[in-house]
């Protein structure tokens, strides 16, 4: 059932069907809808204004533009960051970027769409791209490996293990990490610690901010020169920047992140040792999000006036998706309301 708001879905949402408490979207913690972010943007509006309307490369510049990218490469452990105005975009540029004839794409299983192109070869399952990756690891071009870090279904983060399997010293690797930024680690940027494993020739962590950060900017890290390389690239000069207000905001707001990313993980400590053994999910650690497949018990959750995510994504034809979404903007008394809702449904 689809609904349409007159203002932005917060912990509670009005209906033409009545009032519900929302576990759905992206906004894990609950930062789009928090006063105190708020009143932080609307000063740093006042300030920068509403956007920036100029090329990044006019001669007249703003150095929160630099600040910011300094602060992202120095979270993700990088040399270098660019901060562009979408997730999508970040993608697409390194998909641009890696699709010259020097480079082989291959992309994993459950890869979001801006990561793939009409060259690169797609994967429904990891024991084939791990035979295929390793069958290229001599050829002439050079391997470039697209993935998401968080995949909903349980195969990547934490452990990565199908990925453990592949010698990767001859392959880019390139990780979207947009479900795991503000989530992972003490503050939000942890995902580097994961991957040390594996030793690839060289990482790129790429994705968007606007989740769980609820910053409307997409942002790349990686090497000075790859990053260099990248801001040679008409998207860069030729796109709109990220609003300078918003990134302002975000560094000025990292003790309430480090709150927020507290209270959230409490929030999944409490979810996880109250619900019904029989609730089955697909659980990450330190993440609030449970995908699950019993269309009974979204059915069942909306008569306790509850609505979770439940479409179908990211194609009209594509499964059913349906998840539990936790925030740091939720309640005590939100969880305990789901929890007791969720076991009623598996008492019956």
């Amino acid at each position: 059932m689809t609904f349409y708001l007159d203002q932005a879905a917060g912990r509670i949402i009005n209906t033409d069907k009545g009032e519900f408490l929302y576990f759905g979207g992206t906004s894990y913690l609950g930062l789009q809808y928090d006063p105190e972010f708020q009143e932080t943007l609307i000063e740093n509006i006042k300030k920068y204004g509403t956007n920036f309307g100029a090329s990044r490369k006019a001669n007249i510049r703003l150095s929160v533009f630099e600040e910011f990218e300094d602060f992202i490469a120095g979270k993700t452990n990088c040399e270098d960051a660019i901060c562009v105005s979408s997730g999508f975009l970040a993608g697409r540029m390194l998909l641009h970027y890696f699709s010259s004839k020097n480079y082989q794409q291959f992309c994993a299983p459950n890869t979001h769409p801006a990561l793939i192109g009409r060259e690169s070869r797609l994967f429904d399952k990891y024991s084939a791209l791990e035979q295929e990756i390793t069958a290229e690891n001599t050829s002439e071009k050079e391997t470039v490996l697209f993935l998401d870090s968080i995949d909903f279904d349980g195969n990547n983060f934490p452990d990565f293990e199908w990925l453990e399997k592949i010698n990767l010293e001859n392959t880019i690797l390139v990780i979207d990490d947009s479900h795991g930024f503000g989530l992972i680690g003490e503050d939000g940027f942890g995902l580097n610690y994961y991957l040390k494993k594996l030793k690839p020739k060289e990482l790129i962590i790429c994705g968007s901010l606007g989740k769980a950060l609820a910053t409307p900017c997409g942002i790349i890290s990686g090497s000075k020169k790859r990053i260099n390389d990248l801001r040679n690239l008409g998207f860069y000069g030729g796109g709109s920047p990220p609003s300078p207000a918003a990134l302002q905001t975000l560094l000025d707001s990292e003790i309430l992140v480090k709150d927020r990313i507290r209270k959230v993980r409490k929030h999944i400590e409490n979810f996880n040792s109250l619900t019904s053994a029989e609730f089955e999910a697909v659980r990450l650690p330190v993440h609030p999000v449970f995908t699950y497949e019993n269309e009974k018990l979204t059915d069942h959750l909306f008569s306790e006036n509850i609505i979770t995510t439940n479409f179908h994504y990211p194609l009209p034809e594509s499964p059913l998706l349906s998840k539990i979404v936790l925030s740091g903007g939720h309640t005590s008394e939100d969880i305990q309301k789901l929890i007791q809702s969720i076991n009623k449904f598996y008492s019956k």
